[in-house]
C-alpha cells in the first residue's frame, strides 16, 4: 500500500513537474516574440524629382528600368537575381510636403553586403545611374532596418 501511494506521488510529481516546464516553455517562446532581433533585412529608399522638361515617356522609361533593376541586377556569386523586393509610383500624397519629389521607389534587400554591392558595384544599377543623366533635378536615398532605431 506505501508503494502504491508513494508511486501515485511520485507520478503526480512528475506530472506537476512537466506540466510547470511546459508552461514555462509557453512563456519562453512567447516572450522570445515579444522581443524578437529585428531582422537584418534593409529596405533601401530612393527619392526622384524629374526635371520637369523632361518628358512623360522618357520619365515613364526610367521609372520601368528602376523596377526593373529587381530581376536584372545579378549577384556576382550566385549570377541569381538578389534583390527581396522592388516597388515604386509617382507621388499622389494629398500632404503637400514634397518638397519637388515626383517618385518614390522602395527596394528590399537580405543583407547589408547585398544592398553595398548594389549602391558601390553591381554594373547594372551602375549602368542605371548613368542614364538618369539630365533627366534628374534631385534625388534623395534613405536605407534603414526596421525597428533598428
Amino acid at each position: 500500500m506505501f508503494l502504491l501511494s508513494s508511486l501515485r506521488s511520485t507520478l503526480a510529481w512528475k506530472l506537476l513537474i512537466g506540466f510547470a516546464l511546459l508552461v514555462s516553455l509557453y512563456f519562453f517562446v512567447l516572450a522570445s516574440k515579444l522581443f524578437e532581433v529585428p531582422s537584418m533585412s534593409i529596405t533601401h529608399i530612393v527619392l526622384f524629382q524629374f526635371k520637369s522638361d523632361v518628358a512623360a515617356d522618357v520619365v515613364y522609361g526610367a521609372c520601368q528600368r528602376m523596377l526593373a533593376l529587381r530581376d536584372n541586377c545579378l549577384h556576382p556569386s550566385s549570377q541569381k537575381p538578389y534583390i527581396k523586393a522592388s516597388l515604386g509610383g509617382k507621388d499622389n500624397s494629398p500632404e503637400g510636403i514634397q518638397n519637388g519629389i515626383t517618385h518614390a521607389f522602395v527596394v528590399e534587400f537580405a543583407n547589408a553586403a547585398d544592398r553595398d554591392y548594389y549602391v558601390k558595384h553591381d554594373p547594372v544599377h551602375q549602368d542605371f545611374i548613368k542614364s538618369l543623366d539630365g533627366i534628374i533635378e534631385k534625388a534623395q536615398v534613405i536605407d534603414f532596418t526596421d525597428r533598428a532605431f
